[in-house]
This record gives structure tokens, sequence and C-alpha cells, in this order.
């Protein structure tokens, strides 16, 4: 499999971790910018989820 040698994609791009950020900074659940239906959305859902669960303050 052959990279894009011009690819920047770093763990902060994915949606998980964008999910999370977004509950962090206080962004509302409705801020998620994937579409309905799509496994990123579900990631993003379940990372903001998880953050503002009370094991995430650990």
């Amino acid at each position: 499999m052959a990279t894009d040698p011009n690819a920047t994609a770093t763990a902060s791009d994915s949606a998980f971790i964008q999910g999370r950020n977004a509950r962090l900074y206080g962004k509302p659940a409705e801020s998620c910018p994937y579409p309905e239906g799509s496994d990123d959305r579900q990631a993003w859902l379940q990372a903001y989820e998880e953050a503002g669960s009370p094991e995430a303050e650990g």
C-alpha cells in the first residue's frame, strides 16, 4: 500500500478525538460535522458522550 507523501493526517484528525475535544471545549453535540448514519458520526458522538462521563474525569 502506497502512502501519500503529502498526507498530514494526525491522531487529532480522527472523528473520535474531534468529538472528545468538542465536549471538553463546551461545544454542543449538535455541532458534530459528520453525516447521519456515518461511522465517523458514531465515533464522534461516542467520544463526546464518554468525555462527559464521570469515569472520563478520572
